[in-house]
């Protein structure tokens, strides 16, 4: 399986170390900020983990990494960058398992090289994959323990490979709980073809119960010492976007996005040949050749993909990371169509070099542009200012700020790494599950219904004068010395504030933004009476 390691690790560090945009914010404020609360003592906890809903499993990860950077003495750079090297090893493992699927799925060298090349050259893994979301550790974990699992028909149960398998499932649930979906495909799949036999059947649930008992409770012990009291992470988890719905306060999609948006994102120029192999995998279509290593294996990846893809878009909150997982399976069923569309060349066939032209210049003119544009300059003004107040807080020029933008828009401590100043932002908890959801308004929300309002009724009176700067009592806020947002608010912010903040700096974000809030620049204005 690590046979290519070196290759895609160079890759994947390289994206990990020069990546300087913006995707969502998952990444670092449900990751990177719990273990920077963890090892540093400060940073920002949101409602999930005040709840107790969030496992520390996953930001554990990138604690470690935290403090081999102090035990290197690596300072505000290691900070930044000892997480995004640890996030590289996962994404070059998900890479390396990948290839090695592919191998023993549908065997030989040509499979290896034609996966190997739509592992390099896919636009979504580079821009995602290197990022310290759950879901791309997930899709290391998945990846790892479909190398064990029994995928072949009919052969005796390697208990061994078994029982590894079931190590890395149980372990991808507890970091994502939603993953049961494959292994729930899995196991019953592994249980209609298991012969009705006392002995067989022992053979395939007795393993699961035990690792899946033990790598439970060892969650619920590891959780509970976290939190400080008995905490079962998962059944929180099921109560919040199960029983109460309430995941999808945060955005709803219609029926068809995983088809008709999530899918064309994943896999960008490999769609039609993504669509292609798992139509012909799912219905068996292959030459006698083809079929001689795995058939079945092959038909039933092609069944994970339809039945994840299915039981995702019975929930209304949608997002095309949560499908990251069928990303190297999908990418294994493009390079399977490539090959059998001649495209790629194998040992027995040559490529078409017509077919094959017109393949590379669409990853030329289609993936690698796109990439550069999602990877370096699109929503890289959040990333950027952050930067900016590390730099400035360490002198003392920046002493407090502000972020009046919708909750999130920027990474936190994890970035600023500033304990000497002090930060506040706009707010986005849930509703109570009490509450009617369509009427519930959040403290974002509230804010950007009026600006003007809220600053009046949350800010004391803004004035160059010392006395009446000062905070009060009767405010939830105070003035900070710097005042970030979005070009969008310029004029508001501007007239508002008056003499008292002054334009000191700004960093560009986007071209174009699907939320008119988030348009324009990431502007930075400085109080101009302390």
């Amino acid at each position: 399986m690590l046979r290519d390691f070196p290759l895609f690790f160079a890759l994947r560090l390289a994206a990990a170390l020069t990546i300087a945009t913006y995707f969502q914010p998952d990444e670092f404020w449900q990751a990177l900020e719990p273990a920077h609360t963890l090892v540093y003592g400060y940073g920002y906890l949101t409602w999930e983990w005040r709840r107790g809903l969030r496992s520390i499993v996953h930001p554990v990860l990138f604690a470690g990494a935290y403090k081999l950077a102090d035990v290197l003495n690596l300072g505000d750079a290691g900070v930044v960058y000892a997480p995004k090297v640890l996030q590289a090893v996962f994404a070059a493992l998900t890479d390396c398992g990948t290839v090695a699927l592919a191998a023993r799925v549908f065997g030989g060298e040509d499979m290896r090289a034609a996966t190997k090349v739509c592992v390099v050259f896919s636009a979504f893994t580079y821009f995602v994959g290197v990022r310290t979301f759950s879901n791309s550790v997930e899709s290391t974990l998945c990846v790892v323990a479909l190398q064990y699992w029994p995928l072949a028909g009919g052969a005796k149960l390697n208990t061994r490979k078994y029982a590894i398998a079931l190590l890395f499932a149980a372990c991808a649930c507890v970091l994502r709980p939603t993953n049961v979906l494959i292994w729930t495909y899995l196991a019953a799949h592994l249980l209609l073809r298991t012969p009705l036999q006392r002995t067989a059947l022992l053979c395939v649930l007795v393993p699961a119960v035990l690792v899946g008992a033990g790598i439970l409770s060892l969650n619920i012990l590891i959780d509970s010492a976290y939190y400080g009291r008995p905490t079962f992470t998962l059944l929180e988890f099921v109560r919040f976007n199960v029983l109460d719905s309430l995941s999808s306060f945060y955005g709803e999609n219609r029926q068809w996005y995983y088809l008709v948006e999530a899918l064309p994102q994943l896999l960008t120029v490999y769609l039609p040949f993504g669509l292609h192999g798992w139509y012909m995998s799912l219905s068996q279509q292959w030459s006698a050749v083809e079929c001689k290593r795995n058939g079945e294996g092959a038909r039933i990846l092609a069944g994970i993909v339809l039945f994840v893809i299915f039981a995702y878009s019975m929930v209304t909150h949608k997002e095309v990371r949560f499908i990251f997982p069928m990303l190297p399976i999908l990418l294994i069923f493009s390079a399977r169509s490539l090959l059998h569309l001649r495209i790629l060349s194998s040992t027995t066939l040559p490529a078409r070099p017509r077919l094959q032209f017109l393949f590379f210049a669409a990853i030329a003119l289609i993936n690698i542009p796109l990439t550069f544009y999602a990877c370096y300059i699109h929503q890289r003004g959040v990333i950027d200012v952050t930067h900016y107040i590390r730099a400035h807080a360490a002198t003392n020029e920046i002493t407090s700020v502000g972020f009046l933008m919708p909750c999130h828009s920027t990474p936190w401590m994890s970035h600023m790494h500033a304990p000497n100043i002090t930060a506040w932002f706009l707010t986005c908890e849930p509703p109570p599950a009490t509450v009617d959801m369509a009427s519930y308004l959040d403290e974002a929300d509230i804010f950007y219904a009026d600006p003007a309002v809220f600053l009046a009724q949350n800010f004391p009176a803004v004035q160059c004068d010392a006395n009446d700067m000062a905070s009060s009592a009767d405010y939830k806020f105070e003035w900070p010395s710097h005042l970030i947002f979005f070009a969008a608010l310029q004029d508001t912010i501007a007239e508002y504030v008056g003499s008292a903040y002054v334009h000191e700096t700004r960093f560009f974000n986007s071209h174009v933004h699907e939320d008119a809030r988030r348009r324009g620049d990431v502007v930075v204005y400085r109080r101009t009476c302390i």
